[in-house]
């Protein structure tokens, strides 16, 4: 694969993807960390922390994307 082919739209878009990817992931290991039963059980990982962050980069990244989308000229 050339590496060089790869657009500013594709590599924003994908990496957007990959955080929202990332993000949900986060999402539910935090309800299920949430919903445990025993309360003793406590995780190592903020799991809130990281979807909150993943979905934040995954706005950015998408919304960047769609900039090089809708630029004139492309």
């Amino acid at each position: 694969m050339d590496f060089d082919s790869i657009s500013n739209f594709t590599a924003f878009a994908g990496g957007g993807a990959l955080a929202m990817t990332i993000a949900l992931f986060a999402g539910l290991r935090d309800r299920s960390y949430r919903r445990r039963r025993d309360l003793d059980r406590v995780s190592l990982v903020s799991w809130g922390l990281m979807s909150v962050l993943f979905l934040m980069l995954s706005i950015m990244l998408l919304a960047t994307a769609a900039k090089f989308y809708f630029a004139p000229g492309s």
